[in-house]
């Protein structure tokens, strides 16, 4: 009997043993870490930002010695230049839709797709004569610099001259336009009308000189071949005694229709005249029509006269 209770004893206390051993084993192995695929998605995740991050630093300071800035909304993948770059000389030329060289042609097609304007721009360096390109260009900006040291980039003679904005606007200044005259209502027949009526005023352009409406005769000024189409701004009408009608861009009418009257308080004759104020748009090479931003204001339009005449009133017994 007590042999059987010394060996289940002994039994006992090595079953506990056994148990701190694995309990003490898997605590271990508990605390040992874990490789997780989580972590390692959300560390590439982390690179690829930071590389994106990097890359559109680096984009910004090529930008900013180039005169040019990144856009974000491509993450530094590409610049937009919005001034030329550096040290090199540009002459931009736009296309128009007709009489262009090849160059210009294919790069209208191009821009078909984007909607903006079609131009070809030639480089040089400062200091040097070796003009390249052309470069085709939708839209504002400008092209990076060219790699000097590549035997396939396009050496070309100097571009043509091209006027200024500020040429063709004087061009347009120096056009022989036609000058207004003005006639009244009642008084186109014998030149008079009364004293306290609505007179009535209209504006008219004679055929020779360029009026409202028409399109000059081509104009060559340096490299290209400029029309301009004439529009009519404003006119203002002067009535002879002090009074004007303030710009408008009314031509006037006779009666009943028209909006331009005036009534006189005196007697006598009056000087009256129309001036007017024109506008216009150019196009180049018998290309697209563009708004021109110059204002002709015309000068000495011709004076006409009206006699103001009072009516009496007589009174007469019965």
């Amino acid at each position: 009997m007590r042999v059987i209770a010394v060996r289940f004893l002994l039994s006992l206390f090595l079953f506990s043993l056994f148990s701190l051993q694995m309990s003490a084993a898997s605590a271990t192995v508990a605390t040992e870490p874990k490789p997780r695929i989580e972590n390692q998605r959300v560390t590439s995740q982390v690179a690829e930002k930071r590389q994106i991050h990097r890359t559109a630093v680096r984009d910004a300071q090529i930008g900013a010695e180039n005169g040019s800035r990144s856009d974000p909304s491509v993450k530094g993948k590409s610049i937009k230049f919005i001034a030329p770059p550096k040290k090199w000389i540009t002459k931009t030329i736009f296309c128009s839709s007709g009489g262009l060289d090849s160059a210009c042609s294919a790069t209208i097609i191009d821009c078909r797709a984007t909607g903006k304007s079609p131009r070809i721009v030639y480089m040089r360096e400062e200091g040097s004569n070796q003009w390249y390109g052309p470069f085709s260009q939708c839209g504002d900006g400008y092209p990076p610099a060219p790699d000097t040291n590549d035997p396939t980039l396009p050496r070309t003679p100097p571009p043509p001259p091209t006027p200024t904005i500020t040429q063709i606007r004087k061009a347009f200044l120096e056009l022989p336009f036609a000058k207004p005259t003005v006639s009244t209502n009642p008084g186109e027949v014998d030149g008079k009308t009364l004293k306290d009526f609505k007179t009535y005023y209209a504006a008219s352009w004679p055929d020779e000189g360029l009026a409202p409406g028409d399109v000059s005769k081509p104009v060559k000024l340096l490299s290209w071949t400029i029309e301009f189409k004439i529009a009519s701004k404003d006119y203002r009408y002067d009535f002879g005694d002090g009074h004007t009608s303030g710009w408008t861009s009314s031509t006037g009418g006779v009666y009943p229709d028209g909006d331009v009257t005036h009534s006189y308080r005196e007697v006598g004759t009056k000087d009256i005249k129309v001036d007017a104020r024109l506008v216009g748009q150019y196009r180049v090479n018998g290309g697209a029509w563009q708004d021109l931003g110059a204002v002709a204001d015309l000068q000495d339009e011709p004076v006409a006269d009206i006699e103001v005449v009072g009516t009496r009133t007589r009174l007469q017994a019965y």
